[in-house]
């Protein structure tokens, strides 16, 4: 099961997290134990919860589950910048752009890489995320929430409970 812990009042993604951590998995102390991975994806050490982080607008979010996690949020009012589509296949720019865009970011944040190493490997076509010409080793669960397209990345299916903080 992954946790979806969201809120919708401006705030700071890392107390969000912090307050995640401590009111609903008793981790002390989270937010100064924080640490990055080089490419920036957020962990713990010793701790058995896994979790990844998001915003956009006024919306921040927290995945958390026992297994690694990807998540990616993207507000749906805001225009795909050009540089961006300019990056996209003839096929991808047939799909929702913040589907397409919310599935390659939750992927990179699960596999704890970043957008210039592994962007260019990957492809989004007929609803299917593809590394290199393979579909991706990984279960991608699709949303709208708040105005937001959500994707959360896991290893496998897994149900997705959503928790309004």
């Amino acid at each position: 099961m992954i946790c979806l812990y969201y809120t919708t009042e401006r705030a700071e993604s890392r107390e969000v997290l912090a307050h995640v951590l401590e009111e609903y998995y008793g981790i002390r102390d989270a937010a100064r134990r924080l640490q990055f991975s080089l490419h920036g994806k957020p962990y713990l050490k010793d701790v058995p919860v896994r979790f990844n982080l998001s915003h956009s607008g006024t919306l921040t979010a927290v995945a958390a589950g026992r297994h690694p996690v990807g998540l990616d949020v993207q507000l749906r009012d805001e225009k795909p910048r050009e540089t961006l589509r300019s990056r996209l296949t003839p096929a991808e720019r047939e799909e929702d752009f913040f589907r397409l865009w919310t599935a390659k970011e939750a992927y990179i944040k699960y596999r704890g890489g970043t957008l210039a190493a592994m962007l260019p490997r990957l492809a989004f076509e007929d609803g299917t995320l593809s590394e290199d010409g393979n579909p991706v080793p990984a279960h991608l669960f699709f949303d709208d929430l708040e105005g937001c397209a959500l994707c959360v990345c896991s290893e496998k299916e897994e149900k997705i409970v959503y928790r309004k903080l």
